[in-house]
């Protein structure tokens, strides 16, 4: 794969930090090129140069972001997914780490101008993570006390659903009490942990 031009990627980072800005400030619909252009200090024809619109500019945005949130995630081994019973899982320690190391984007994407686009972007991106995960540690189904799809649907809003609420309520817990909080209801159930 050929190497993007450093200049190239320095305007499209300025560009991608501008999108975000804006989205927090006025919604993405509100947002225009010439706001895009001026918020990263570039002229519109530079905008163009690098995108079609900016509509390609959210999705291309979007896109890396989960891919750099999935490939944060994903365990490097299959020892990983299985931990002691006390133990926080990896995973969600990761996921939560990343979630923090990219706050400014998690808050304003999932805030109240949030993009719907990511939120279900995000959805899919979790869910088919969870699904290729339950396919490495458990790959034989007919044993399952409950359906695959229903435990892979079931994990997925439950981790993003912890997300928005940690990220639209500031943060106030650390990573890894996030982390220990989510194992322990991955592993005991909500009845459990009332």
């Amino acid at each position: 794969m050929k190497k993007m031009d450093p200049r190239v990627k320095k305007t499209r980072k300025f560009l991608e930090e501008a999108l975000i800005d804006l989205i927090e400030v006025k919604g993405f619909e509100a947002i225009t090129v010439g706001n895009l252009a001026e918020k990263a200090e570039i002229n519109r024809v530079t905008f163009y140069q690098h995108y079609h619109d900016k509509y390609e500019l959210l999705e291309q945005t979007i896109e890396t972001m989960l891919r750099d949130f999935i490939e944060a995630v994903a365990p490097n081994k299959r020892e990983e997914l299985v931990t002691d019973k006390d133990e926080t899982n990896n995973v969600y320690l990761q996921l939560f780490q990343f979630v923090y190391e990219h706050q400014s984007f998690f808050k304003t994407m999932l805030g109240e101008n949030g993009v719907t686009l990511f939120h279900n972007r995000m959805t899919t991106s979790i869910q088919q993570f969870v699904s290729d995960t339950l396919a490495q540690l458990a790959p034989n189904e007919s044993n399952a006390k409950v359906p695959r799809e229903i435990v892979v649907h079931y994990v997925a809003a439950a981790s993003i659903g912890l997300i928005k609420y940690w990220v639209q309520t500031g943060m106030t817990y650390s990573p890894h009490y996030m982390a220990k909080q989510l194992t322990f209801l991955e592993r005991n159930g909500p009845i459990n942990a009332i």
